[in-house]
């Protein structure tokens, strides 16, 4: 998987859907596939928090993991609009 790729996934649609009906095993499915995507790709500015959007599925903490998830976004939205130009 490249950068590319990577950013424009459907991965982190799947994990904001999965998280908000409190579907915590395709959470967690869906998060650890994003974390190895992002390695593949060389990208390592959201290991901190799919560490994170983890441990809040662990502890079932949807709004902490929605919070997370936000920050995820915003930065992949910066990170396309960089590639744009």
């Amino acid at each position: 998987m490249d950068k590319e790729e990577f950013l424009k996934s459907r991965d982190f649609m799947k994990l904001g859907q999965a998280i908000e009906h409190g579907n915590w095993q395709i959470a967690g499915m869906t998060a650890s596939k994003m974390q190895r995507g992002a390695k593949e790709a060389g990208i390592n500015d959201f290991d901190r928090q799919l560490i994170g959007i983890k441990q809040c599925i662990a502890g079932r903490a949807k709004r902490e993991a929605l919070n997370v998830l936000s920050i995820m976004v915003n930065k992949r939205v910066a990170m396309i609009n960089e590639e744009k130009g």
